[in-house]
């Protein structure tokens, strides 16, 4: 089992993947990390931690793009069998009745896909998801200390510079397409407390209201 999984509480032997799929900067991560607190014993995993295309040149990438962009060829070794083995119940003990799985291509990835039982999509606006993404990174590196301010600067233009070429395209067409497979589309703008009401609520009316853990 990855150490990118997590998970605490009790073991009750039932288990549902609730899918989170948005933008770069949509709120996924923290959706996700919330959720899970409210939810005794639940696993938290994510696809970023497996795949390795984001890790390749841009120039790759966008090739990838280009041939058709088919999400079931991207290397993700290892993160269908974790998520199959937590929705089993034999891989962490104790764990709870849900795994909670972050993922930028919902049921298009058919490897993982099929294991989701519920998808939800955060349908945060493309500049507000970048906005959110750019002063994260910048939070971050404030935070690394000291350093030259054209390190950052230079990163930011080599990372808008993939934006205009690649990733905007790539994840309007994500919109496009992982979207339309949701069970429930939230708003991206809205307040975390608001989302995170509104998951739970819809995982209680699919699940059963009694089904925390």
């Amino acid at each position: 089992m990855s150490a990118s999984v997590e998970a605490t509480g009790p073991d009750d032997g039932v288990r549902y993947v609730i899918g989170v799929a948005g933008p770069v900067g949509g709120g996924k991560t923290t959706l996700v990390r919330e959720l899970a607190g409210r939810f005794p014993g639940a696993a938290c995993i994510y696809f970023d931690d497996y795949e390795q295309l984001t890790g390749q040149p841009i120039e790759k990438i966008k090739q990838w793009m280009i041939s058709g962009g088919a999400t079931d060829e991207l290397p993700v070794a290892g993160l269908a069998e974790d998520l199959r083995s937590l929705k089993a119940g034999a891989a962490i003990k104790p764990a709870g009745r849900y795994v909670f799985f972050e993922t930028q291509f919902g049921r298009r990835h058919a490897a993982t896909g099929v294991h989701i039982d519920f998808l939800v999509w955060i349908d945060t606006p493309l500049d507000i998801a970048l906005a959110r993404k750019v002063r994260q990174m910048a939070v971050e590196s404030s935070a690394a200390g000291p350093d030259d301010p054209g390190v950052f600067s230079g990163w930011l233009q080599v990372y808008l510079g993939n934006y205009l070429d690649v990733v905007g395209y790539l994840l309007r067409i994500q919109r496009e397409t992982v979207a339309t497979d949701a069970d429930m589309v939230i708003d991206g703008t809205a307040d975390s407390a608001s989302l995170v009401r509104q998951v739970e609520a819809g995982i209680e009316q699919r699940f059963g209201a009694g089904r925390r853990g």
